[in-house]
Protein backbone atom coordinates (compact mmCIF):
# COMPACT_ATOMS: atom_id res chain seq x y z
CA UNK A 1 0.00 0.00 0.00
CA UNK A 2 1.66 3.63 -1.30
CA UNK A 3 1.66 6.19 1.05
CA UNK A 4 0.08 8.35 -0.98
CA UNK A 5 -2.99 6.97 0.18
CA UNK A 6 -2.43 7.92 3.46
CA UNK A 7 0.18 11.20 4.47
CA UNK A 8 -1.33 14.86 4.86
CA UNK A 9 -1.56 16.88 2.27
CA UNK A 10 1.60 18.68 3.16
CA UNK A 11 3.68 15.73 3.08
CA UNK A 12 2.60 14.71 -0.55
CA UNK A 13 5.52 15.72 -2.70
CA UNK A 14 6.94 15.86 -6.19
CA UNK A 15 9.23 12.63 -5.43
CA UNK A 16 6.40 11.17 -3.59
CA UNK A 17 4.50 11.09 -6.95
CA UNK A 18 7.06 10.21 -8.51
CA UNK A 19 8.06 7.56 -7.02
CA UNK A 20 4.30 6.14 -7.32
CA UNK A 21 4.38 6.74 -10.67
CA UNK A 22 7.60 4.90 -10.83
CA UNK A 23 5.54 1.44 -9.57
CA UNK A 24 3.98 1.63 -13.10
CA UNK A 25 0.88 0.43 -11.99
CA UNK A 26 -1.60 0.12 -14.38
CA UNK A 27 -4.83 2.07 -14.41
CA UNK A 28 -7.28 -0.15 -12.76
CA UNK A 29 -10.74 -0.23 -10.22
CA UNK A 30 -8.65 3.03 -7.98
CA UNK A 31 -6.33 4.63 -10.15
CA UNK A 32 -6.30 6.67 -13.10
CA UNK A 33 -4.34 8.98 -15.20
CA UNK A 34 -5.36 12.02 -17.14
CA UNK A 35 -3.09 14.80 -19.76
CA UNK A 36 -3.45 17.75 -19.51
CA UNK A 37 -6.60 19.00 -21.28
CA UNK A 38 -8.00 15.45 -20.27
CA UNK A 39 -11.38 16.07 -18.16
CA UNK A 40 -11.04 13.68 -14.92
CA UNK A 41 -14.08 14.61 -13.59
CA UNK A 42 -15.58 11.94 -14.65
CA UNK A 43 -13.14 9.56 -13.61
CA UNK A 44 -13.66 11.04 -10.18
CA UNK A 45 -17.20 10.29 -10.24
CA UNK A 46 -16.61 6.87 -11.30
CA UNK A 47 -14.00 6.15 -8.28
CA UNK A 48 -16.21 7.78 -5.57
CA UNK A 49 -19.15 5.70 -6.52
CA UNK A 50 -16.97 2.36 -6.37
CA UNK A 51 -14.13 1.63 -4.30
CA UNK A 52 -12.57 5.52 -4.19
CA UNK A 53 -8.69 5.88 -5.14
CA UNK A 54 -6.48 8.28 -7.14
CA UNK A 55 -7.00 10.36 -10.20
CA UNK A 56 -3.65 12.10 -11.34
CA UNK A 57 -4.13 15.18 -13.36
CA UNK A 58 -0.86 16.13 -15.55
CA UNK A 59 0.66 12.55 -15.65
CA UNK A 60 0.90 11.04 -19.62
CA UNK A 61 -0.15 6.86 -20.16
CA UNK A 62 2.08 4.82 -22.15
CA UNK A 63 0.57 1.65 -23.15
CA UNK A 64 -2.20 -0.47 -21.35
CA UNK A 65 -2.67 2.64 -19.00
CA UNK A 66 0.82 2.11 -17.71
CA UNK A 67 2.12 6.34 -16.45
CA UNK A 68 5.08 7.17 -18.74
CA UNK A 69 5.88 10.73 -17.26
CA UNK A 70 4.45 13.67 -15.36
CA UNK A 71 3.93 16.31 -17.97
CA UNK A 72 1.75 18.48 -15.18
CA UNK A 73 -1.13 20.88 -16.24
CA UNK A 74 -0.64 24.82 -16.36
CA UNK A 75 -0.93 26.51 -12.11
CA UNK A 76 -4.80 26.79 -11.72
CA UNK A 77 -6.65 23.86 -12.85
CA UNK A 78 -6.88 23.06 -9.31
CA UNK A 79 -9.28 25.78 -9.01
CA UNK A 80 -11.08 25.10 -12.02
CA UNK A 81 -11.50 21.33 -11.14
CA UNK A 82 -12.70 21.97 -7.43
CA UNK A 83 -15.34 24.87 -8.93
CA UNK A 84 -16.63 21.99 -12.20
CA UNK A 85 -17.36 18.98 -9.33
CA UNK A 86 -18.39 21.75 -6.82
CA UNK A 87 -21.41 22.58 -9.78
CA UNK A 88 -21.86 19.52 -11.73
CA UNK A 89 -22.13 16.93 -8.86
CA UNK A 90 -24.90 16.44 -7.16
CA UNK A 91 -25.49 16.55 -4.15
CA UNK A 92 -22.39 18.79 -4.78
CA UNK A 93 -19.34 16.93 -3.48
CA UNK A 94 -15.28 17.80 -3.52
CA UNK A 95 -12.73 15.36 -2.95
CA UNK A 96 -9.58 16.38 -1.38
CA UNK A 97 -7.19 17.89 -4.06
CA UNK A 98 -3.80 18.11 -3.81
CA UNK A 99 -1.45 21.07 -5.96
CA UNK A 100 2.42 19.53 -6.22
CA UNK A 101 4.65 21.88 -8.17
CA UNK A 102 6.51 19.97 -11.05
CA UNK A 103 8.95 22.60 -12.65
CA UNK A 104 11.23 25.22 -11.37
CA UNK A 105 9.31 27.87 -12.71
CA UNK A 106 6.04 26.97 -10.47
CA UNK A 107 3.84 27.25 -13.94
CA UNK A 108 3.32 23.45 -13.91
CA UNK A 109 1.28 21.89 -11.35
CA UNK A 110 0.70 17.68 -11.28
CA UNK A 111 -2.83 17.63 -9.13
CA UNK A 112 -3.47 14.39 -7.16
CA UNK A 113 -7.14 13.70 -6.75
CA UNK A 114 -7.27 11.30 -3.23
CA UNK A 115 -11.28 9.85 -2.74
CA UNK A 116 -12.12 8.29 -0.13
CA UNK A 117 -15.37 6.51 -0.11
CA UNK A 118 -16.30 6.35 3.32
CA UNK A 119 -16.86 10.27 2.66
CA UNK A 120 -18.44 9.97 -0.39
CA UNK A 121 -22.43 10.94 0.01
CA UNK A 122 -23.67 8.23 -2.64
CA UNK A 123 -24.22 7.96 -5.31
CA UNK A 124 -22.48 11.18 -6.70
CA UNK A 125 -24.82 12.02 -10.19
CA UNK A 126 -22.87 13.69 -12.72
CA UNK A 127 -24.98 15.64 -15.72
CA UNK A 128 -28.01 13.01 -14.69
CA UNK A 129 -25.55 10.01 -15.01
CA UNK A 130 -24.23 7.98 -12.41
CA UNK A 131 -20.69 6.62 -13.40
CA UNK A 132 -18.83 3.71 -11.92
CA UNK A 133 -15.33 2.30 -12.04
CA UNK A 134 -15.25 -1.54 -14.05
CA UNK A 135 -11.32 -2.32 -14.31
CA UNK A 136 -9.85 0.71 -16.04
CA UNK A 137 -13.25 2.07 -17.75
CA UNK A 138 -15.45 4.66 -16.24
CA UNK A 139 -19.13 3.25 -17.39
CA UNK A 140 -22.36 4.60 -17.03
CA UNK A 141 -24.07 2.66 -14.17
CA UNK A 142 -26.39 -0.31 -15.72
CA UNK A 143 -30.39 -0.41 -14.10
CA UNK A 144 -28.88 -3.14 -11.46
CA UNK A 145 -25.95 -0.86 -10.60
CA UNK A 146 -28.37 2.29 -10.05
CA UNK A 147 -30.95 0.60 -8.09
CA UNK A 148 -28.27 -0.60 -5.97
CA UNK A 149 -27.20 3.00 -5.73
CA UNK A 150 -30.37 5.13 -5.44
CA UNK A 151 -31.93 3.03 -2.97
CA UNK A 152 -29.42 2.32 -0.12
CA UNK A 153 -26.12 4.56 -0.91
CA UNK A 154 -24.71 2.95 1.63
CA UNK A 155 -25.03 -0.57 0.22
CA UNK A 156 -20.99 -0.81 -0.12
CA UNK A 157 -19.48 0.54 2.56
CA UNK A 158 -15.91 0.29 3.64
CA UNK A 159 -16.07 -2.75 6.06
CA UNK A 160 -17.11 -2.06 9.64
CA UNK A 161 -15.32 -3.23 12.89
CA UNK A 162 -16.98 -6.57 13.72
CA UNK A 163 -16.23 -6.55 17.66
CA UNK A 164 -15.10 -10.46 17.88
CA UNK A 165 -16.55 -12.04 14.77
CA UNK A 166 -13.56 -12.55 13.57
CA UNK A 167 -11.91 -13.53 16.60
CA UNK A 168 -10.87 -16.97 17.85
CA UNK A 169 -14.46 -17.68 20.33
CA UNK A 170 -16.68 -17.49 17.11
CA UNK A 171 -14.80 -19.33 14.47
CA UNK A 172 -13.65 -22.90 14.74
CA UNK A 173 -9.93 -22.57 16.39
CA UNK A 174 -7.31 -23.62 13.70
CA UNK A 175 -5.76 -25.30 16.76
CA UNK A 176 -8.38 -27.50 17.50
CA UNK A 177 -7.17 -30.91 19.40
CA UNK A 178 -3.92 -29.02 20.60
CA UNK A 179 -5.21 -25.66 22.02
CA UNK A 180 -2.56 -23.27 22.69
CA UNK A 181 -2.15 -20.82 25.87
CA UNK A 182 -2.58 -17.33 24.00
CA UNK A 183 -3.89 -16.94 20.70
CA UNK A 184 -2.62 -13.00 18.99
CA UNK A 185 -4.89 -12.36 15.67
CA UNK A 186 -4.56 -9.86 12.95
CA UNK A 187 -6.57 -9.74 10.63
CA UNK A 188 -7.21 -7.36 7.41
CA UNK A 189 -10.44 -7.37 5.36
CA UNK A 190 -11.93 -5.63 1.80
CA UNK A 191 -14.81 -6.34 0.30
CA UNK A 192 -15.39 -6.90 -3.15
CA UNK A 193 -17.81 -4.59 -5.29
CA UNK A 194 -20.41 -6.31 -6.57
CA UNK A 195 -20.03 -7.39 -9.97
CA UNK A 196 -16.61 -8.18 -8.83
CA UNK A 197 -17.50 -11.36 -6.51
CA UNK A 198 -15.33 -14.49 -7.29
CA UNK A 199 -15.93 -18.49 -6.24
CA UNK A 200 -12.59 -19.16 -6.07
CA UNK A 201 -8.98 -18.42 -5.76
CA UNK A 202 -6.55 -17.58 -9.28
CA UNK A 203 -4.55 -20.99 -9.36
CA UNK A 204 -0.66 -20.51 -8.11
CA UNK A 205 -2.06 -17.59 -5.41
CA UNK A 206 -0.42 -20.19 -2.44
CA UNK A 207 2.85 -20.10 -3.98
CA UNK A 208 2.70 -16.18 -4.21
CA UNK A 209 1.71 -15.87 -0.76
CA UNK A 210 4.55 -18.18 0.72
CA UNK A 211 7.19 -16.01 -1.15
CA UNK A 212 5.69 -12.81 0.17
CA UNK A 213 5.68 -14.25 3.72
CA UNK A 214 9.46 -15.27 3.35
CA UNK A 215 10.32 -11.90 2.80
CA UNK A 216 8.57 -10.27 6.13
CA UNK A 217 9.95 -10.58 9.73
CA UNK A 218 7.83 -13.44 10.34
CA UNK A 219 10.33 -16.03 10.91
CA UNK A 220 12.53 -13.96 13.07
CA UNK A 221 10.09 -12.96 15.17
CA UNK A 222 9.14 -16.57 15.93
CA UNK A 223 12.89 -17.77 16.21
CA UNK A 224 12.95 -14.92 19.03
CA UNK A 225 9.50 -16.18 20.57
CA UNK A 226 10.60 -19.95 20.59
CA UNK A 227 14.38 -18.76 22.08
CA UNK A 228 12.57 -16.66 24.76
CA UNK A 229 9.68 -19.18 25.64
CA UNK A 230 12.52 -22.15 25.73
CA UNK A 231 14.53 -19.93 27.99
CA UNK A 232 17.58 -19.98 25.52
CA UNK A 233 19.54 -22.83 23.30
CA UNK A 234 18.67 -23.21 20.25
CA UNK A 235 15.56 -23.25 17.99
CA UNK A 236 14.81 -24.38 13.87
CA UNK A 237 11.99 -22.95 13.11
CA UNK A 238 10.04 -24.88 10.06
CA UNK A 239 9.46 -23.01 6.47
CA UNK A 240 6.32 -21.48 6.09
CA UNK A 241 4.41 -24.78 4.32
CA UNK A 242 0.76 -24.85 3.01
CA UNK A 243 -1.12 -27.11 5.47
CA UNK A 244 -4.90 -27.34 3.80
CA UNK A 245 -6.12 -25.71 0.43
CA UNK A 246 -9.52 -25.17 -0.88
CA UNK A 247 -10.86 -22.85 -4.45
CA UNK A 248 -11.69 -20.74 -1.21
CA UNK A 249 -9.39 -20.83 1.22
CA UNK A 250 -5.51 -21.48 2.19
CA UNK A 251 -3.84 -22.22 5.09
CA UNK A 252 -0.37 -21.78 5.97
CA UNK A 253 2.00 -22.99 9.09
CA UNK A 254 5.14 -22.26 10.57
CA UNK A 255 6.42 -23.91 13.72
CA UNK A 256 9.11 -23.34 16.24
CA UNK A 257 10.97 -27.00 16.02
CA UNK A 258 9.58 -29.62 14.35
CA UNK A 259 5.61 -28.74 15.56
CA UNK A 260 4.09 -26.76 18.39
CA UNK A 261 4.36 -28.00 21.55
CA UNK A 262 4.98 -26.62 24.98
CA UNK A 263 6.80 -24.30 25.13
CA UNK A 264 7.10 -23.36 21.87
CA UNK A 265 5.14 -21.15 18.88
CA UNK A 266 3.43 -21.38 16.03
CA UNK A 267 2.42 -18.88 13.17
CA UNK A 268 -1.01 -19.43 11.17
CA UNK A 269 -2.09 -17.58 7.92
CA UNK A 270 -5.32 -18.31 6.39
CA UNK A 271 -6.58 -16.16 3.09
CA UNK A 272 -10.08 -16.84 2.54
CA UNK A 273 -12.88 -15.81 0.10
CA UNK A 274 -15.67 -14.49 2.47
CA UNK A 275 -19.24 -14.18 2.14
CA UNK A 276 -22.03 -15.88 0.59
CA UNK A 277 -21.80 -17.70 -2.73
CA UNK A 278 -19.80 -15.72 -5.00
CA UNK A 279 -17.89 -14.59 -2.23
CA UNK A 280 -18.00 -10.80 -1.65
CA UNK A 281 -14.92 -10.47 0.82
CA UNK A 282 -10.91 -11.17 0.72
CA UNK A 283 -9.65 -12.07 4.17
CA UNK A 284 -6.31 -12.43 5.89
CA UNK A 285 -5.74 -13.56 9.07
CA UNK A 286 -2.70 -13.95 10.85
CA UNK A 287 -2.34 -16.27 14.35
CA UNK A 288 0.82 -16.46 16.19
CA UNK A 289 0.15 -19.38 18.95
CA UNK A 290 1.81 -19.50 21.48
CA UNK A 291 2.29 -23.02 24.86
CA UNK A 292 3.93 -20.75 27.56
CA UNK A 293 5.91 -22.83 30.15
CA UNK A 294 4.37 -23.61 33.13
CA UNK A 295 3.84 -20.95 35.28
CA UNK A 296 5.78 -18.28 33.34
CA UNK A 297 3.75 -15.68 31.31
CA UNK A 298 4.48 -14.48 28.14
CA UNK A 299 6.54 -10.97 28.07
CA UNK A 300 4.42 -7.82 27.56
CA UNK A 301 7.57 -6.94 25.30
CA UNK A 302 6.94 -10.44 22.98
CA UNK A 303 2.98 -9.43 23.22
CA UNK A 304 3.36 -6.02 21.71
CA UNK A 305 6.23 -7.04 19.72
CA UNK A 306 4.17 -9.64 17.79
CA UNK A 307 1.05 -6.99 16.29
CA UNK A 308 3.67 -5.05 15.35
CA UNK A 309 4.79 -7.22 12.83
CA UNK A 310 1.58 -9.23 12.26
CA UNK A 311 -0.28 -6.16 11.33
CA UNK A 312 1.76 -4.25 8.64
CA UNK A 313 2.23 -8.42 7.60
CA UNK A 314 -1.64 -8.93 6.53
CA UNK A 315 -2.38 -5.05 5.98
CA UNK A 316 0.83 -3.77 3.53
CA UNK A 317 2.07 -7.01 2.09
CA UNK A 318 -0.48 -10.18 2.02
CA UNK A 319 -3.85 -8.17 0.82
CA UNK A 320 -2.91 -6.30 -1.54
CA UNK A 321 -1.04 -8.69 -3.08
CA UNK A 322 -4.72 -11.32 -2.62
CA UNK A 323 -6.59 -8.61 -4.13
CA UNK A 324 -4.69 -7.78 -6.94
CA UNK A 325 -4.24 -11.34 -8.14
CA UNK A 326 -7.96 -12.38 -7.33
CA UNK A 327 -9.94 -8.88 -8.20
CA UNK A 328 -7.36 -6.77 -9.69
CA UNK A 329 -6.98 -4.61 -7.53
CA UNK A 330 -3.35 -3.27 -8.02
CA UNK A 331 -3.69 -0.23 -5.66
CA UNK A 332 -5.96 0.12 -2.54
CA UNK A 333 -6.72 2.33 0.37
CA UNK A 334 -5.93 1.75 3.49
CA UNK A 335 -8.06 -1.75 4.35
CA UNK A 336 -10.06 -2.64 7.47
CA UNK A 337 -7.73 -4.26 10.07
CA UNK A 338 -8.40 -5.39 13.42
CA UNK A 339 -6.50 -7.05 16.11
CA UNK A 340 -7.79 -10.13 18.82
CA UNK A 341 -6.62 -11.77 21.72
CA UNK A 342 -8.04 -15.04 23.57
CA UNK A 343 -6.21 -17.41 25.71
CA UNK A 344 -7.51 -21.21 25.52
CA UNK A 345 -8.95 -23.48 27.61
CA UNK A 346 -8.32 -26.93 29.40
CA UNK A 347 -9.77 -30.07 30.18
CA UNK A 348 -9.89 -32.15 32.77
CA UNK A 349 -9.49 -36.08 32.93
CA UNK A 350 -13.33 -36.26 33.20
CA UNK A 351 -13.84 -33.33 30.63
CA UNK A 352 -14.10 -30.16 32.47
CA UNK A 353 -13.46 -27.17 30.68
CA UNK A 354 -11.60 -24.92 32.24
CA UNK A 355 -10.98 -21.42 31.16
CA UNK A 356 -7.84 -19.54 31.24
CA UNK A 357 -7.32 -15.80 31.89
CA UNK A 358 -4.75 -13.26 30.15
CA UNK A 359 -4.04 -12.09 33.49
CA UNK A 360 -2.23 -14.97 34.44
CA UNK A 361 -0.96 -15.61 30.72
CA UNK A 362 0.33 -12.46 29.99
CA UNK A 363 2.47 -10.02 31.84
CA UNK A 364 -0.60 -7.12 32.03
CA UNK A 365 0.80 -6.02 35.22
CA UNK A 366 3.09 -3.49 33.50
CA UNK A 367 -0.05 -1.31 32.61
CA UNK A 368 -0.91 -0.37 35.89
CA UNK A 369 -3.72 -0.98 38.37
CA UNK A 370 -7.22 -2.89 37.56
CA UNK A 371 -10.07 -1.22 38.38
CA UNK A 372 -13.17 -3.81 38.55
CA UNK A 373 -12.70 -7.94 39.00
CA UNK A 374 -13.74 -9.31 35.80
CA UNK A 375 -11.96 -11.84 34.25
CA UNK A 376 -9.89 -11.26 30.74
CA UNK A 377 -9.97 -14.27 28.33
CA UNK A 378 -10.19 -11.77 25.31
CA UNK A 379 -10.45 -8.91 23.45
CA UNK A 380 -10.70 -7.12 20.33
CA UNK A 381 -10.12 -3.68 18.76
CA UNK A 382 -10.18 -2.54 15.49
CA UNK A 383 -7.10 -0.14 13.58
CA UNK A 384 -9.24 3.12 12.99
CA UNK A 385 -8.53 4.07 9.24
CA UNK A 386 -7.90 7.65 10.16
CA UNK A 387 -4.94 6.91 12.50
CA UNK A 388 -3.28 4.36 10.02
CA UNK A 389 -0.31 5.58 8.04
CA UNK A 390 1.87 3.15 6.56
CA UNK A 391 5.08 4.55 7.99
CA UNK A 392 3.61 4.24 11.33
CA UNK A 393 1.99 1.11 11.68
CA UNK A 394 3.20 0.82 15.51
CA UNK A 395 1.16 3.93 16.48
CA UNK A 396 -1.74 2.94 15.20
CA UNK A 397 -1.32 -0.97 16.47
CA UNK A 398 -0.84 1.22 19.89
CA UNK A 399 -3.95 3.28 20.21
CA UNK A 400 -6.25 0.24 19.74
CA UNK A 401 -4.24 -1.68 22.41
CA UNK A 402 -4.79 1.04 24.53
CA UNK A 403 -8.14 1.31 23.89
CA UNK A 404 -8.28 -2.75 24.71
CA UNK A 405 -6.42 -2.15 27.66
CA UNK A 406 -9.48 -0.03 29.17
CA UNK A 407 -12.06 -2.30 28.11
CA UNK A 408 -10.55 -4.65 30.44
CA UNK A 409 -10.30 -2.52 33.31
CA UNK A 410 -7.17 -0.54 33.31
CA UNK A 411 -8.25 3.08 33.19
CA UNK A 412 -4.31 4.07 32.62
CA UNK A 413 -2.97 1.91 30.50
CA UNK A 414 0.99 2.68 29.72
CA UNK A 415 2.99 0.37 27.21
CA UNK A 416 6.74 -0.12 27.11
Amino acid sequence: MHPLFQVPPTEVTLALVQDFIDLKIREGLTVEYKRAGDKPIEAVAALANTYGGLVFVGVAEGDKGVPSEITGVPLGEKEKLVNQMGTSFDPPWSPEVIEVPCNEQGSKVVLVVRIDRATVPRPIVLNGSIFVRLDARNEKANRQMMRMLLDDPNSQPEPRATGTNRGLKSRESPFKGHEPDVVLRAVSVVQIWEGRERTRFPSGLAGRVVDALQGTHAQPLLSRLGLDLAGGGQVVTSPWQLAAASSRRLKLEMSSDAKPSRPGAQMTCTVRLDGSEPASELEVLFDTAVWLPRNVPLGLDLFLQVFYESVPIVANTLLPLVAEATVGLKAMPVPLTEIHVASGSTRSPYGDVTHNYLTSLVSLSALGERVGARSISEGSETLLRSLVNPPHWNEAVREALVTMAMDWGFPDPKFP
